[in-house]
């Protein structure tokens, strides 16, 4: 959880991702929602759970974009995501 944190204060302090604002609370619903899963999400699925869950399509590319800086994902492509076996099991 500490290296979450500390990737989501480096993307907050980055002028490039300076909209990046990322939601603790949130992040955690969506790895949540993932390791739910069997600890991948194909893009079908998140077609689905993630509006269900009041995710917008910015708010998960901004937390997508915090994880893979604290390396939390194994696989990430246009068919979905799977985490790293220490981001699926970690809690």
């Amino acid at each position: 959880m500490l290296k979450i944190l500390v990737a989501l204060s480096l993307l907050a302090a980055s002028p490039a991702f300076a909209l990046d604002i990322v939601d603790v609370e949130r992040s955690n619903l969506l790895l949540q929602l993932i390791r739910d899963n069997g600890c991948s999400m194909t893009e079908e699925l998140a077609e689905t759970l993630l509006p269900e869950n009041g995710f917008t399509k910015k708010e998960v590319g901004a937390i997508l974009r915090a994880w893979e800086t604290a390396d939390w994902i194994a696989e990430m492509s246009d068919r979905g995501i799977t985490l790293r076996e220490k981001s699926c099991t970690a809690g």
